[in-house]
Formats: C-alpha cells, sequence, structure tokens
C-alpha cells in the first residue's frame, strides 16, 4: 500500500523540481521565438518589441514553477499568451503547448469541491473552444478544443486515482492501527488478568506465597516475551527474521489452560477429530480467540469451571469456550472486583468476532446457564486444512 502511495504522489521535494524543470524546459522552448537580434528599419526602437516578446516567453513558463499551488492562475496566463500570440500572429506551437500542460495541470491539482471543480472544468473547455475558433483552418477549428479538453480530463482522471490512493492508504494506516491495538490487548490483558488473580488471592487468602510469586513471575516473563515478539514483528515485517519467536499456535493451548489453572480457574481442552494443517494465521486467530475468552473468565468469573474444545469439522475449525459459574465466597468476590474494575471491559468480544471475520468466519458470545459461552467458527483457509 505504501508503494502505491509513493507512485501516486511525488514529495513535495521532488514535485518542485519537476515544476522547476518543466518551466525551465517551456521557456527554452519558446525563447527562440524571441527577436533578440532584431534590427528594425528606420527609427522604430528595437528594445520594446523585444521586450515584449520576452515577456510573452516568461507568462508562458515561469509560471508553472508554481502550477500545482496556482493551477487557474497558470492556466489563464498561459491562455492569454496564446490568444495573444495569435493576435499578433506569431509562432503559437510552444505556447499552445503551454496551455496544454496547463490544462492538465487544472484538472489533476484545483482543490474544492465537486461543483467548484465542474466549474473550473467548464471554464478551460469555454477557453479552448475561443481559442479553437481563432484558428484560420476551419477544419482544424475543433482540434485545439479536443486537446485542451483531453488534457484537462486526463490531469482530473489522475486527481481521482491520487485521491484514491490516500484514502486506501489512510485506510490501511487506521486497519494497522487497529491491529496493533487487538495484538497488545491480546498480548497483555490476559497475563495481567491472570498476574492481578494471583496476587489478589495471595492477598486474600495469605496461602503458599511461595507458590504464588513463581506463577506471577513465570506470567510476567511470558508477557515480555509475547511483547518483544510483537515489538519485533511491528519492527520488521521478515518472518524470518533471525532470533525471533514463531507465533503463537493451537499447540501452545496446554500452555494457556496450564496458566488459567495456576490462576485458580480449573480449565480443560478438549480435540474432537484429526487434527489438521492450519495456516500460522489461522493458527493465531484460534489461540487468540481462545486467550481472550480465558481472560473474560479471569476477570469476570475467576474461579469457574472452564471447557475449550476444537473441534475439526470437514471444511470449518469449530471453536468453543465455556465457563459455568463462578464459585460463591466473600474471597471470590472482592478478587472479581479488583480484576474486573468498571469502565475497563467491552473490547474482548468485538475484538474476538473481528479476527473471526478476517477468515471469513463467525463468532457468537452469550450468556449460558449462569456463565457464558463463546463459540466460533472459522472456515479452513487456502492450505485447505489438510489432515
Amino acid at each position: 500500500m505504501r508503494t502505491h502511495s509513493r507512485i501516486m504522489r511525488l514529495n513535495p521535494a521532488t514535485a518542485r523540481r519537476v515544476d522547476l524543470l518543466m518551466a525551465v524546459g517551456l521557456f527554452a522552448w519558446a525563447a527562440p521565438d524571441v527577436p533578440w537580434w532584431w534590427r528594425p528599419a528606420g527609427h522604430v526602437p528595437a528594445t520594446p518589441v523585444v521586450l515584449g516578446y520576452l515577456v510573452l516567453a516568461l507568462a508562458a513558463s515561469v509560471p508553472f514553477a508554481w502550477r500545482r499551488r496556482s493551477p487557474v492562475l497558470v492556466f489563464a496566463l498561459a491562455a492569454a499568451v496564446l490568444l495573444t500570440r495569435h493576435a499578433l500572429h506569431q509562432n503559437q506551437i510552444a505556447a499552445f503547448a503551454a496551455v496544454l500542460v496547463a490544462a492538465y495541470g487544472l484538472g489533476a491539482y484545483s482543490t474544492g469541491a465537486g461543483h467548484h471543480a465542474g466549474r473550473l472544468g467548464r471554464l478551460s473547455l469555454i477557453i479552448a473552444a475561443v481559442i479553437g475558433v481563432t484558428f484560420n483552418n476551419d477544419r482544424m477549428a475543433g482540434l485545439p478544443f479536443a486537446l485542451i479538453g483531453a488534457a484537462f480530463l486526463a490531469g482530473d482522471a489522475a486527481a481521482a486515482r491520487r485521491n484514491e490512493a490516500a484514502a486506501a492508504a489512510e485506510a490501511a494506516h487506521l486497519a494497522e492501527r487497529t491491529r496493533i491495538a487487538r495484538e497488545l490487548h491480546d498480548v497483555l490483558a490476559h497475563q495481567l488478568s491472570a498476574i492481578t488473580l494471583q496476587s489478589g488471592v495471595a492477598r486474600i487468602t495469605g496461602s503458599d506465597p511461595d507458590g504464588t510469586l513463581a506463577t506471577v513471575e513465570r506470567l510476567s516473563r511470558e508477557a515480555l516475551t509475547e511483547l518483544n515478539h510483537l515489538l519485533g514483528v511491528l519492527r520488521d515485517d521478515d518472518a524470518d527474521h533471525p532470533g525471533r519467536r514463531p507465533a503463537p499456535s493451537l499447540a501452545e493451548l496446554g500452555s494457556l489452560l496450564k496458566a488459567a489453572r495456576d490462576a485458580g480457574t480449573p480449565a480443560d481442552l478438549a480435540v474432537i477429530g484429526p487434527e489438521r494443517d492450519l495456516s500460522p494465521g489461522l493458527q493465531l486467530s484460534a489461540y487468540r480467540i481462545v486467550q481472550e475468552s480465558l481472560t473474560n473468565v479471569l476477570k469476570h468469573a475467576p474461579g469457574a469451571r472452564t471447557f475449550v474444545t476444537l473441534r475439526y469439522q470437514t471444511d470449518h475449525l469449530a471453536l468453543r469456550v465455556v465457563n459455568g459459574p463462578p464459585p460463591q465466597g466473600n474471597a471470590t468476590a472482592v478478587i472479581r472486583t479488583a480484576v474486573a474494575r468498571p469502565g475497563t471491559g467491552g473490547r474482548g468480544v468485538p475484538g474476538m468476532r473481528e479476527r473471526a471475520e478476517l477468515y471469513g468466519g463467525r463468532l457468537h458470545a452469550r450468556a449460558a446457564s449462569g456463565g457464558f459461552a463463546v463459540a466460533a467458527t472459522l472456515p479452513y483457509d487456502d492450505r485447505g486444512g489438510r489432515p
């Protein structure tokens, strides 16, 4: 996407150099028409005549250095020079070329609402028609009209492509920001929720402080490892970067469930059907959905019995995470209040749904039997889900 944007739009410094070179080139084309060494007969002074020709050459070239900033003014000056040269019966080829370039700029760089651009287009065609009918050859009178109109339309089409590229780049930028936010949430929320829960248990019950500290240390290390992996991906898109930790896969679900059990939430995994060869991206999405579901259990129902089921169907992976109601007790209520603070939720389920939809799947989440259930279907990707 970024490459496409660079193709469609020059950076300001390069665009400025291009416009300066264009102005110099147009002046070099028009300069031979200036009678530098002309000496009139009689007492007619040569200097005013030469200066007049020079002014016309400059007016048809120098303004092009600002053709992107003031396209209407540049077009008006170029058209005025062409009409003047025609009225004086001078060579009009260079001036007409300048009008074509200016008409392109009028279409490409005029800003404003659509109706404003339409008025500019009609203005250019009206001036082109005036120029066209001034040519002596009636059969060729329509040619300048057609050429200038075509130049304007070409510029207008270039502006449309440039705007589309800019809109696509902005959409890609917003999508990337959303992806980064989602990854950060998924990487950190689960581990931090487990750490908070473990700390709350240790503070309230006062039992097994050494074991709690060991679990907190392990979860912290895992969070740092995943965060470093994410930062590495953001710095460099090369998946084969040496030393980079592979993205989490379904093979690591056991570690997720162990972390939940260590945090006091019993969790079991069931895999139904022959396992398939899924792409890393699809496995990561399934892993993150399970991770976020367990995070929600730790936040809102710590200690609740939780079941994770992976079912390999013919054409899709069915994923289900179900938890029952949390155990009752003052300690659990205090921990749940500390972990699930008001105003901090609401992003988990939409994020999981977005992950499923990225692969053409669906995700449903609802309350169930005093607990909560998350069900997702993820179609197999281009690997075909080979057994």
